[in-house]
């Protein structure tokens, strides 16, 4: 009997090979590079209450303080409203100098008066700003409370007011515009719920701002969720005198940079070792400018007021972005993932190892149907970030990265995709013959099932036969069959990501004679064929003088007897030709009558087309107790239980032995497997 036992599943290996990606940090959608343009228009209360509760004018010193760090790719706009729109200025390139300064020239010297109209002012922003796929479009509106209109002065009602506002969520859907409202007042208890439903009708947020500390905080949180661009918190320091500060910059992934500091009393004095740098100062803050920043680190000195607290920021305009590339094979086990450095304007490869250098970075994977997420750290690989994805449940998947070095920081857009598997499938007939009679048989059931994607397939068996026994070990099949007998057996294959296949094999059971039928007919044959020679044609030759013995020479392998049991298996793992050569047999019934063999010969027999010349090389012979002799003479990479075989060198090969061959074309690659003899099934 045949003891039963367990199934299991194993996972295939699959090379692991790194694709490369591009890493950017600007406005990004899909899987692409392409950079957004930043739209953002400022929308400010300048109504009666304003005069109190904005006292200080920290709304303006906000929108000053966004405009001196704005780079290239940002345009701005102002709108003035109270129950009127006061002043509409267009949007202007962060570039144009003189645009720039009449709107922070215009911020400063506000006049607050008369009552409060949102929804009009909301209408007027959401017209200046365009429409498109490439336009990243914000809204940031400042408003200590809610529309107070005095209809006798207008003619507006709070009806037509939120009509406009109506209107401005419609405009701001179509532009795609998020809207972020900033609550002032110099009260704690402020009702904000209505700039709060603004917000959040269009994706955006609400702030509250009431002292002149909350100003760096709520300056990195508007200007990252416009712009994209990370601001880096530095240091927060609390003194006076002089103060002096190394900076780290992003070498080689910024055109431009900004060293933005906080005071509470303002600073004066500032300098710095950097060449390419200009200086902006405003009651609360001053912002560092510099072109081309190459420095690692660049030296800033200043002057602290008495007591002052002061916080220091850096923003970098990154020019180099993350991008993830789109998989080779979707359908392995294991997937290669990998992320490389990009340029942004050119779309060109940044391979410098000295960018990789200290760089980490972490997958995020997105389950699409589930929305269960997993991180997976990326290795480094001087070139690339690489990681592999374990593909065990084939369906839609959202992949992103977050590349880290030193303050550089980016994402990638977001990859998404529908991975797959494909099936096992029956590479032969689904008809096994095997030789009746007591003990255990195996059959290998890879060499009748096969799945491309490299998977280890499970095999198990379902409707079991009456009439012989059979169990699965792993791969093999294992049957005891005593009696003549024909049956089915259900057979269920696995390859364990959901791939199932179902066949039923035809078992046939046969004693020796049928068994061996081809062989003993094929044997017969030649017996009565070679017996037709001899009495046709050897017997009617008349008798010659018997030539004179020539000297012999040595044989390749002396001593060898003839083949008499052998049987070769021949698999072509890669050849330069490009041809897929299919699993060469190579029986005893082709060679019987030599001692030895060369390679090329058998390639002959069997219309093996393919160049290779040193195969005339290489020789096969027949040794004793069933072994067989190995030997060639050429530059040939032949190699046999984990050693090479040097050329000349003769080996003995047993049953079961296998050869992996590299050929001189370094491409073509076989392994030659030694068995017992046995009759190919048809």
């Amino acid at each position: 009997m045949i003891k039963n036992k367990n199934i299991q599943k194993r996972m295939a290996f699959v090379l692991f090979y790194c694709i490369t990606m591009a890493l950017c940090f600007t406005a990004v959608y899909g899987n692409t590079l392409e950079q957004k343009n930043i739209n953002v228009v400022f929308v400010v209360d300048c109504s009666n209450s304003m005069n109190f509760n904005d006292k200080s004018n920290l709304s303006g010193e906000l929108i000053k303080l966004f405009t001196d760090t704005a780079f290239s790719d940002t345009n701005i706009g102002l709108v003035l409203y109270d129950d009127t729109i006061l002043k509409s200025m267009p949007l202007v390139s962060a570039n144009d100098t003189a645009a720039v300064r009449e709107i922070q020239q215009t911020v400063q010297s506000m006049v607050r008066r008369g009552n409060t109209d949102i929804g009009l002012a909301l209408k007027e922003a959401t017209g200046l700003l365009p429409q498109g796929e490439q336009e990243q479009n914000a809204i940031v509106l400042f408003s200590d409370g809610e529309t107070d209109l005095n209809t006798a002065k207008t003619g507006r009602t709070l009806q037509n007011s939120y009509e406009d506002e109506n209107t401005a969520y419609q405009n701001a859907k179509q532009s795609n515009t998020r809207i972020f409202t900033i609550a002032l007042s110099k009260s704690q208890g402020m009702d904000i719920n209505y700039l709060q439903k603004i917000a959040y009708n269009t994706n955006g947020q609400c702030y509250m701002l009431n002292e002149q500390s909350q100003l760096p905080d709520l300056f990195q949180e508007i200007y990252e969720k416009i712009t994209e661009n990370h601001v880096n918190k530095i240091e927060d320091v609390t003194g006076s005198g002089a103060y002096e500060k190394q900076i780290e910059m992003i070498n080689g992934f910024a055109d431009h940079s900004a060293i933005v500091i906080h005071s509470k009393n303002g600073v004066q004095n500032i300098t710095t070792d950097s060449q390419n740098s200009q200086i902006a100062y405003s009651q609360h803050y001053a912002v560092i400018r510099l072109e081309q920043p190459y420095e690692e680190r660049v030296k800033i000195q200043l002057q602290m007021a008495q007591n002052d607290s002061v916080t220091i920021q850096t923003i970098h305009h990154i020019t180099v972005l993350p991008k993830i590339e789109p998989f080779s094979e979707d359908t392995l086990l294991y997937l290669p993932v990998s992320v490389k450095l990009y340029e942004k304007g050119t779309q060109k490869e940044m391979a410098a190892k000295e960018l990789y250098e200290n760089m980490t970075a972490e997958l995020s994977v997105t389950d699409m149907e589930t929305g269960e997420n997993q991180k997976i750290a990326m290795g480094n690989a001087q070139t690339a970030m690489v990681t592999s994805f374990e593909n065990k449940n084939p369906r839609a998947y959202r992949f992103e990265a977050v590349v880290k070095k030193g303050l550089y920081q980016a994402k990638t857009p977001a990859y998404e995709i529908e991975l797959k598997n494909t099936n096992p499938y029956a590479s032969k007939k689904e008809k096994i013959n095997v030789l009746m009679g007591k003990g255990v048989k195996k059959i290998d059931l890879n060499e009748y099932f096969q799945d491309d994607d490299g998977d280890t397939l499970v095999y198990q068996i379902g409707k079991m036969p009456h009439n012989f026994q059979a169990e699965i070990d792993k791969n093999m099949l294992l049957i005891e069959a005593e009696q003549n007998i024909t049956e089915e057996m259900e057979l269920y294959v696995s390859d364990g990501r959901g791939g199932v296949l179902t066949k039923t094999l035809t078992i046939h059971a046969m004693p020796f004679w049928i068994y061996y039928k081809n062989a003993i007919i094929g044997i017969l044959v030649l017996f009565i064929f070679l017996a037709c020679i001899y009495f046709g044609v050897v017997k009617r030759q008349p008798k010659q003088t018997p030539p004179q013995p020539q000297p012999v020479q040595a044989p390749l392998f002396p001593g060898g007897s003839i083949f008499s049991n052998a049987r070769f298996e021949g698999y072509f793992l890669n050849t330069l030709s490009g041809n897929e050569i299919p699993v060469l047999n190579w029986n005893a019934s082709y060679i019987d009558h030599k001692k030895s063999i060369t390679l090329a010969e058998l390639f002959h027999i069997l219309d093996v087309t393919e160049k290779l010349p040193e195969a005339h090389k290489i020789h096969i012979g027949a040794g004793k107790n069933g072994t067989v002799l190995f030997y060639h003479d050429t530059d040939c990479i032949v190699s046999l239980k984990g050693r090479d075989i040097p050329r000349g060198k003769k080996e003995v090969l047993h049953y079961e032995d296998k050869l992996y061959i590299v050929f001189e074309d370094t491409v073509t690659e076989m392994e030659l497997r030694y068995k017992r003899k046995r009759k190919t099934i048809s």
